[in-house]
């Protein structure tokens, strides 16, 4: 049995983190450089893009340079952030900025506080925090503050009066890696497997079929090392592209379930209309006309406007050149085709007629 390091763990912590080299290396530089705009960071992506592992890797960097580290979720965030400053259950919100203030005075090696999905937090609890994280920065505290959220987060939350603060943070938008990138992340894990062998082409392979989206990247792995394990291999093995076909038989299932379904029955009957149509009209190029669609759907495409400007700002779509648009979520295209709107038990009861 081989160990798998592996962990497509959808929002978590996943035990092996790809690449981002380069924002891990202008927020080590940030934690020594008082005046860096790395200070405050928005880190914006789709679902499965890793800002939750991000943000985690942040937190790990700072807590091994002895840096307080508080760590905030998106529910009760101003009562989470007060209570891990105070150590009292029962305090008010407007303690924040003194509770904040007297923390960092106390931190030697500084403070950074991380929010992951910003976009649930009450607005108002994200003025409160940046009001608080901008009078600590005015009296020279070291403090670092890092969000991350879905795509439309940044706009709706740095137009707001109260935001100014994370206005100026750098705004980070992840998601896929290119070709070299997730060529490099998947060589240096399979290596650190043990006895297992792997060809590059068969790597390169996983990298073409996982788009190089960070998720699938995390499920091909595990698949194939679980694929490997079910054979009882001996210390020394060789992946085959059988296994690696399994592998990705399965890992493809898994995000259709866990990644696709969910984000498609989130989104409003009519989003869900416009993506369909999208599917039904792709070239060969990806691209799809916006002309096609609004005369498919028998509307104009200024009524459809607010449709698809949603769909950008939750980076389900983009708009490569003007009257154009495309998927940026992969396979998500296909999934559409294949019309889930009916559960299996009820297709299997319509089939046999109950």
């Amino acid at each position: 049995m081989f160990n798998n390091p592996f962990s497509p763990i959808f929002g978590g912590k996943p035990d092996v983190f790809f690449g981002r080299d380069r924002i891990l290396s202008l927020f080590d530089l940030a934690m020594v450089d008082a005046g860096s705009d790395e200070r405050a960071i928005f880190i914006t992506g789709t679902r499965g893009s890793g800002k939750t592992a991000l943000l985690e890797q942040l937190s790990i960097r700072a807590g091994k340079k002895k840096r307080r580290v508080i760590d905030l979720g998106p529910e009760n965030t101003i009562e989470q952030l007060i209570h891990e400053l105070s150590g009292y259950d029962e305090v008010t919100n407007t303690m924040l900025q003194p509770l904040l203030l007297e923390a960092c005075n106390k931190a030697k090696q500084g403070l950074l506080v991380t929010v992951d999905e910003i976009q649930k937090v009450p607005i108002e609890d994200v003025s409160s925090l940046c009001n608080a994280f901008q009078m600590a920065s005015r009296k020279g505290y070291d403090i670092m503050l890092a969000v991350a959220g879905l795509p439309y987060a940044y706009g709706d939350i740095t137009r707001h009066e109260g935001c100014t603060y994370l206005r100026r943070a750098s705004h980070e938008e992840i998601g896929l890696f290119s070709w070299d990138e997730a060529a490099g992340a998947l060589s240096k894990v399979f290596s650190g497997i043990r006895g297992l062998k792997i060809d590059n082409s068969l790597i390169d392979r996983i990298n073409r079929v996982s788009f190089g989206h960070p998720y699938l990247m995390q499920l091909l792995g595990y698949h194939l090392v679980l694929q490997v394990n079910i054979q009882k291999p001996k210390k020394e093995y060789k992946v085959t592209e059988d296994e690696l076909t399994e592998a990705e038989k399965n890992a493809l299932l898994s995000y259709e379930q866990r990644a696709l379904k969910p984000l498609f029955e989130e989104l409003p009957k009519g989003e869900k209309q416009y993506l369909k149509i999208m599917s039904e009209c792709i070239g060969e190029d990806r691209l799809v006309s916006t002309s096609d669609i609004a005369q498919s759907l028998g509307m104009t495409q200024n009524k459809l406007s607010r449709t698809r400007a949603y769909l950008i700002d939750h980076g389900i779509i983009a708009a490569p050149e003007h009257g154009k648009v495309m998927f940026c979520i992969p396979y998500l295209a296909d999934y559409v085709k294949k019309d889930k709107g009916v559960a299996a038990a009820v297709e299997i009861a319509l089939q046999r007629r109950v």
